[in-house]
């Protein structure tokens, strides 16, 4: 498929997300940010090979209540405003990519969640049905999009979405044997196994750890440039 035959797909797989999520979710929808919405058409030089996930949204342009107008947004967002001194986009594009193109954007969590008084955090979400409506749009995204790499910039607090909602087993791989277990695993996605999968932390901790971080930074470009 083209990319612009892939986008009809994905904009026919949120039309329903995004216009009936407040019936999936119950009345507390006010509490859910908008979600995070893929544009392959519109994104300039993109990459289908490789799906970056961060963790969840942040309450990103929740005064838009047109899909059409969402999506240009994220893509606008993509082609003209990364804010390339965040760590998390030089992860994207400078530590595992090039500053030329952009890989698929993809969030654990396609929406946020606001706890009364509290910080705003799906791990703070007591509806897990919206983990589940997010968990079943991001399978058809992965059916469609056909990524051949995989990787998850979420760190272990957000491995119950992965395990839990998008069937993904996690194990050690060698190399992390040699670094610290816990900071890259490698993931088999239920029904997407023939997809290369890994799981390491968000790129602002990653930093923090020095040569551990060269060397996870390493192993990733090498299995993306194989």
């Amino acid at each position: 498929m083209t990319l612009q035959e892939k986008q009809n797909k994905l904009n026919e797989l949120y039309k329903p997300f995004f216009n009936n999520v407040k019936d999936k979710v119950g009345d507390d929808i006010g509490q859910y940010g908008n979600p995070l919405l893929i544009d392959l058409a519109k994104t300039n030089n993109i990459n289908t090979d490789v799906m970056i996930f961060g963790q969840e949204t942040d309450t990103w342009y929740n005064d838009i209540k047109d899909i059409d107008k969402l999506i240009e947004k994220y893509s606008n967002f993509l082609n003209n405003k990364l804010e390339a001194r965040r760590l998390f986009w030089q992860c994207f594009r400078k530590w595992l990519g090039d500053e030329n193109g952009v890989y698929v954007w993809n969030n654990l969590s396609k929406m946020d969640y606001h706890s009364n008084g509290g910080s705003r955090s799906i791990l703070k979400c007591p509806n897990k049905k919206i983990l589940e409506e997010s968990a079943e749009i991001i399978k058809k995204e992965i059916e469609i999009i056909e990524p051949k790499i995989i990787i998850f910039l979420s760190g272990p607090y957000y491995d119950f979405i992965i395990e839990d909602y998008l069937g993904g087993k996690k194990k050690v791989l060698e190399i992390a044997k040699e670094i610290v277990k816990k900071l890259l695993k490698d993931v088999q996605l239920e029904g997407f196994e023939n997809i290369k999968s890994f799981r390491t932390y968000h790129p602002r901790y990653l930093n923090t750890k020095g040569d551990l971080k060269n060397k996870i930074v390493e192993f990733l470009r090498a299995k993306i440039y194989k």
